[in-house]
């Protein structure tokens, strides 16, 4: 990998691992039983970080591995996949945290949904755009670091876009 990709994926890889602490997602209202990502919430806890979530685990390990592939230097494929996934995730994060109160009370009588939603204010915190920019990082940093461009010679003076003659 090049320099500034190195750079950009080792910046990715710390907002990756940064998402993990910072607060996803803030619940005002009375709260009946809710269940976000694995953090049950309950009346005295209105704040969802990342670390309260079942899925703090998965990201940290994808945040070490994007900073050793950074450190390292290597691997530039499987860096722009798991910068490609980072930004999976953290737009499906987005979206799943958007609609947390509609997808948690899918399949309920109307009514129920209703008073979900007139007890309910939900904002969607920094942790999950964090994790989306990570990935976008990620992936943009791995992309930037391939070696060789279209047009430029390689070690036996042949373009790498030639076609073999």
């Amino acid at each position: 990998m090049k320099g500034f990709g190195r750079l950009l994926v080792l910046a990715g890889a710390v907002g990756a691992a940064l998402s993990v602490v910072l607060p996803w997602l803030q619940v005002r209202g009375a709260l009946p039983r809710l269940s976000v990502l694995g953090a049950a919430l309950g009346p005295g806890h209105r704040t969802v970080n990342g670390s309260d979530t079942s899925a703090w685990p998965v990201l940290v390990a994808a945040a070490a591995l994007a900073g050793l592939l950074a450190v390292l230097g290597r691997a530039r494929r499987v860096a722009v996949v798991l910068g490609a996934l980072i930004t999976l995730a953290g737009t499906g994060l987005v979206y799943y945290l958007q609609h947390v109160v509609d997808l948690r009370t899918a399949g309920k009588p109307a009514l129920e949904r209703d008073l979900a939603h007139l007890a309910l204010d939900t904002s969607v915190q920094s942790g999950p755009f964090v994790l989306l920019a990570a990935g976008v990082l990620t992936t943009l940093g791995a992309m930037l670091s391939h070696p060789h461009h279209p047009g430029q010679r390689s070690k036996t003076g042949r373009s790498h876009d030639s076609l073999p003659r």
